[in-house]
This record gives C-alpha cells, sequence and structure tokens, in this order.
C-alpha cells in the first residue's frame, strides 16, 4: 500500500504540473515551461514546507532514478528516424551540447557553493 501512496503523490503532481503548463500556455501563448518541470518544482516546495516528507516518495522516486535510462530507450530509438536533419546540423548541435554542459557544471557549481555555505551558516 507504501508503494501505491507514494506513486499516487508522485502521479498528483505531475499532473498539477501538467495542468498548470497547459494553463500557463493558454494564458501566454509565447510561453512554454514544461509541466513536468512544474510539477517538480511544486513537489519540492512542498517537501521543503514540510507539509510532506521524502518517505512519502522515497521508494517509488529512488526506483525512477535508478532506472531512468529505460525511459530514455524510445526517444532515443526516434532519434534514428531523423538522422539526415540530425547530420546536417551536426555542428550546431554540438555547439549546444558544449555550451549547456558548461553551464550544467557552473550551475552545479554554484549550487553546491551555496549549499555548503548555508550548512555551515545553520551549524554555526
Amino acid at each position: 500500500m507504501k508503494i501505491i501512496k507514494q506513486i499516487f503523490v508522485i502521479l498528483l503532481f505531475y499532473i498539477i504540473g501538467e495542468i498548470l503548463a497547459y494553463l500557463i500556455g493558454a494564458i501566454l501563448p509565447g510561453v512554454y515551461v514544461p509541466g513536468t518541470i512544474i510539477g517538480l518544482v511544486l513537489l519540492i516546495l512542498v517537501i521543503i514546507s514540510g507539509k510532506i516528507t521524502l518517505d512519502h516518495v522515497d521508494e517509488v522516486g529512488t526506483f525512477l532514478t535508478n532506472n531512468m535510462a529505460f525511459f530514455f530507450i524510445p526517444a532515443a530509438v526516434s532519434v534514428i528516424e531523423y538522422l539526415d536533419l540530425l547530420e546536417s546540423n551536426i555542428f550546431k548541435i554540438l555547439v549546444i551540447i558544449v555550451l549547456t554542459t558548461i553551464i550544467s557544471f557552473l550551475a552545479i557549481y554554484g549550487s553546491v557553493l551555496l549549499t555548503l555555505k548555508l550548512m555551515k551558516r545553520e551549524e554555526a
């Protein structure tokens, strides 16, 4: 029963995120925010606020992240259908990959530094 409750919590925030993404798209047609990201942010905010704990999503969340590669198989297979399009834009794609990797590393570095500062401040 615990697993079903955890799946329900994760799916609830996913659905709320998708609904909010749809509403944002209806109100601001030029703006697109993925519903999955909105749901994830909402879930994090609710966990931080203490209304639910990590125990409410831990086992299912761990299972999903441990098996994340499995969920990318359909997307990877469908890329093969567009191989000619990829070949014609390979330089642009590589530049985007390199730049976003650097930006991601810098964002993670900044997040870790901020977290360490906050943890030191909390200890003091």
